[in-house]
């Protein structure tokens, strides 16, 4: 089971009020933007892992990686 915390964000009266007319609930709301933000600076440093790594990759020639491989399977 997950631990929780709290986390409150200040909001203008106004913009309460139309997520209250929308039936749009600010918890699920906020929690939805952590988990997409949190994803989205993962996948960007991934990215940036990748573009590391490519010149080296780049080298490496297909038919004797799928062959390498194959052997690998056969043992």
């Amino acid at each position: 089971m997950s631990k929780y915390t709290t986390l409150s964000a200040k909001i203008t009266e106004e913009d309460r009020e139309e997520l209250r007319k929308l039936g749009i609930n600010p918890t699920e709301l906020i929690r939805k933007a952590i988990h997409y933000e949190i994803k989205k600076y993962r996948n960007n440093e991934l990215m940036e892992k990748m573009k590391k790594i490519a010149p080296t990759l780049s080298k490496l020639k297909m038919d004797e990686l799928v062959k390498d491989i194959r052997e690998d399977r056969d043992r």
